[in-house]
């Protein structure tokens, strides 16, 4: 009769996540094997902060989890040109062989346009990158990465592979996929928000007030 229950328990977990979906949201095997994973490992019980607010610790440890990227980073890239993360995003983002436009390179990057434009121009006065003109469209200018800068981001390559598997800690290959699908997922949701950049919606979401122009 063990067989039995296990295939209630499974049902039940079935039922759980399929009432957790959004409106309009399918059923997805490798979602729901994170979901089960994650349902499975967690404790409510060791951590009555983050049952209590789990909204605001998610945020705090992923802000957390960034920090500590960048306080890893920083020591490799203290004797480079490259400044930081977001020059090494930047510039991988031109990686092998591409040409893009400064907007373009900015929005892969998820990069208000005004930080964007300050990585761009510390990149430019490196060195690191170059401008080209832009074949389909005189007005604007095409991005490549230059020797030097694939010189510099393959001198820190080791490091940062090294560095990324520090910040993955002690998580098992199974804790690694069941994230990884889930911060995916978040990537997904996010993304249209983010280029929509729709203040309207964006105050709303956030409960903040629209000012009107009188």
């Amino acid at each position: 009769m063990e067989e039995y229950a296990n295939v209630k328990k499974l049902i039940e977990w079935a039922e759980k996540f399929g009432q957790q979906l959004r409106d309009g949201e399918k059923w997805d095997d490798a979602n729901f094997s994170a979901w089960l994973s994650n349902e499975i490992h967690q404790n409510p019980a060791k951590n009555n902060e983050t049952s209590k607010k789990p909204q605001s610790s998610l945020l705090m440890a992923v802000y957390f989890l960034n920090k500590y990227a960048v306080f890893y980073s920083r020591r490799i890239f203290k004797n480079s040109l490259i400044y930081s993360l977001d020059d090494f995003s930047f510039l991988a983002a031109l990686l092998p062989d591409k040409k893009l436009r400064k907007a373009d390179v900015v929005r892969k990057n998820i990069t208000e346009k005004s930080s964007g434009n300050e990585v761009l121009k510390r990149l430019l006065k490196h060195n690191l990158i170059k401008e080209t003109n832009n074949p389909d469209d005189k007005r604007s200018k095409l991005l490549e990465i230059t020797p030097l800068g694939f010189q510099e981001i393959f001198a820190v390559k080791e490091q940062m592979q090294k560095m990324a598997t520090l910040v993955e800690g002690d998580l098992t290959e199974q804790e690694k996929s069941a994230m990884l699908l889930m911060i995916n997922k978040l990537h997904k949701y996010h993304s249209p928000l983010f280029e929509a950049n729709d203040e309207l919606l964006l105050n709303d979401r956030l409960g903040l007030k629209t000012s009107v122009d009188s």
